[in-house]
């Protein structure tokens, strides 16, 4: 990972709190502030280039809409086709408007799963609380 040298300018309160945490850990000032960045701001490497504004856009979500996100899951009438599509593929019988459907249906819960996996990120950095996995349907 290639590291770039920065200038900033924030407030001497911001940098009273940030020089003080450094003390208390006994770390250095700039290790504290590279560290709460990266937990703050998400990495967009591994996000389709249509999604990454709207992961880009969930720093600001409050802690419940992150949680309500991580919780989520497919709506039924998707999640129902997708079970029929697969089922139909395994059989052998996924004509080409299904198997469309089914990279359709795929390709949605793709994105649903990252979306979760970037809330659970965002609340894990935040020190917030994730829905458990086994509390939570897999999204499908």
């Amino acid at each position: 990972m290639a590291v770039q040298l920065i200038t900033i300018e924030m407030p001497e309160a911001v940098y009273r709190s940030a020089k003080h945490a450094a003390d208390i850990l006994k770390r250095p000032l700039d290790e504290i502030i590279r560290d709460t960045l990266t937990a703050t701001f998400p990495i967009l490497d591994d996000v389709p280039a249509d999604m990454t504004a709207e992961v880009a856009a969930m720093i600001y979500l409050s802690d419940e809409a992150l949680q309500g996100l991580a919780a989520s899951v497919m709506p039924q009438a998707q999640q129902d086709l997708l079970h029929e599509r697969l089922d139909d593929q395994s059989r052998g019988q996924l004509g080409e408007t299904k198997q469309r459907e089914l990279t359709t249906l795929m390709a949605l819960y793709g994105r649903h799963v990252l979306r979760r996996a970037k809330a659970m990120e965002l609340l894990i950095a935040r020190g917030r609380p994730v829905p458990k996995l086994e509390a939570v349907a897999l999204g499908i």
